[in-house]
């Protein structure tokens, strides 16, 4: 945590890179509190507590793996799996870090993206933009996807897809690479590494079957619904206003104007919270 006030930060050391990476998160939190023009950004921005917690990601980001870092790595570019990998081995950040900082280079919609592959699990995804399908941490890598069969020292380019567990997908462009314990990919909807001139192909996917089972929803609706349910609260979304449980608990919360915290509609007062007030 961070106290913008007495200019110090708390942290729990972890002996590993993530808490340079902590550290300086919360240093991110002190420096856009005490500079005017970054909080109006944040106060305008649709989800101003999540878009104020990516800025801090980035200003940790930029003072772990600078500029002139990225330039050695990646030139002129187009960013590619490698690239991740050799920022981990050559800095002092972790894994997350250089995701995030190798997507200042993505110059398309898509993801950067690690994932472990002993649990096919996505690790951390750093996002471009608002791709229509994308992975999230903690979401199972498909299990028809190039990324589940890539082993370690291979590198991997060709035309792929992003899908969610209910099935629907989004075509990518894929450029990856793997150690012994990740994948590191770079997903994008452009096709930057000329994929298509060299006849690269994937299989044709084939839509999941989504499971059909009765459902009442707060909102009035009372019926069946198809899909896999919300991976954080495990409820069903709804067919008529399509949110789960928690998606409806935030709808009932508004972020404070000044501490950027979720708070109860009734809590607040011209925008502020009570804490706050």
């Amino acid at each position: 945590m961070s106290f913008s006030e007495h200019n110090t930060v708390f942290y729990s050391p972890t002996d590993s890179r993530r808490e340079n990476f902590t550290l300086l998160h919360e240093y991110g939190h002190i420096l856009v509190l005490q500079d005017e023009e970054a909080l109006n950004w944040v106060a305008d921005q649709d989800e101003p507590a999540i878009e104020l917690e990516k800025l801090c990601d980035e200003i940790a980001a930029m003072l772990l793996v600078p500029d002139e870092v990225l330039n050695t790595i990646v030139g002129k570019g187009p960013i590619i799996g490698q690239h991740l990998l050799e920022l981990f081995k050559t800095t002092q950040a972790s894994q997350a870090v250089c995701a995030i900082a190798l997507a200042r280079r993505l110059t398309c919609t898509g993801a950067v993206v690690v994932t472990d592959r002993a649990t096919q699990k996505v690790v951390h995804a750093r996002l471009v933009d608002r791709p229509a399908v994308y992975p999230s941490p903690g979401q199972g890598v498909p299990s028809d996807h190039p990324l589940a069969r890539l082993q370690p020292g291979q590198q991997l380019v060709r035309k792929s897809f992003w899908s969610t567990p209910w099935g629907t997908r989004n075509t990518f462009y894929l450029n990856a690479a793997a150690s012994p314990k990740r994948t590191y990919a770079v997903l994008a909807e452009l096709d930057l590494w000329n994929v298509d001139t060299l006849h690269v192909t994937g299989p044709e996917h084939q839509r999941i079957d989504r499971p059909s089972t009765p459902f009442t929803c707060p909102c009035g609706f009372s019926g069946s619904t198809s899909g896999f349910p919300c991976p954080t609260c495990e409820k069903k979304f709804c067919p008529r206003c399509g949110r789960c449980d928690c998606q409806r608990r935030q709808a009932l919360t508004v972020s404070c104007a000044q501490c950027f915290a979720q708070s109860p509609k009734h809590d607040l007062e011209g925008g502020v919270c009570s804490n706050c007030r």
